[in-house]
């Protein structure tokens, strides 16, 4: 993949990722608001989970600099918090698509420390809306870079003027030594 598409993708799927933020959130509305359920919340948590994946995978096949890697794996981290959070309020809400070992897990570790948290962990898990927000704000981040490894990919390939190379008019003379006539 040439550096400059490389970029290109990482830009377009940082811009997507952006752009579904907002959707996002109007699901969670939605499911908290009306008759409407979480299932579209959840369906494009996971989307956008993936999209994540999918920006570290652009930055490591495309060779972009570290901290292209970084944004993405910041990404990928702060929405498994997410994921964690909702799980810790609601462990038993699954997904159908999910495997059963995923679910084995979360019945394994969730469920234990809802029950312990108890009323609590409604409180813990109302961090959500807030990691949402740090995701949102990472988001616009990551485009912001993008955009500038965008600038700087066009400025490499600008073309540069040829060197000129001028020959010499005339030979240079034979110096002429002391004492030698």
């Amino acid at each position: 993949m040439s550096n400059r598409l490389s970029v290109q993708a990482y830009l377009g799927a940082a811009w997507l990722f952006l752009i579904l933020i907002p959707v996002q959130f109007y699901f969670a509305a939605a499911g908290s608001f009306s008759n409407l359920t979480f299932s579209p919340h959840m369906w494009l948590g996971l989307g956008l989970h993936a999209l994540t994946g999918v920006l570290i995978v652009i930055a490591l096949v495309g060779r972009l600099p570290r901290r292209a890697l970084e944004w993405g794996a910041l990404q990928f981290v702060l929405i498994g918090i997410q994921v964690g959070l909702a799980r810790l309020q609601f462990p038993g809400s699954t997904i159908s698509a999910e495997p059963q070992f995923v679910r084995d897990l979360v019945n394994a570790i969730m469920v234990p420390i809802h029950n312990a948290l108890g009323s609590g962990s409604g409180i813990i898990a109302s961090l959500h809306g807030l990691n949402g927000l740090a995701i949102a704000a990472a988001a616009v981040l990551t485009v912001r870079y993008g955009r500038s490894l965008l600038k700087s990919a066009r400025i490499s390939t600008v073309a540069k003027p040829a060197a000129v190379v001028i020959p010499p008019s005339e030979p240079e003379p034979e110096p002429v030594l002391a004492g030698k006539e």
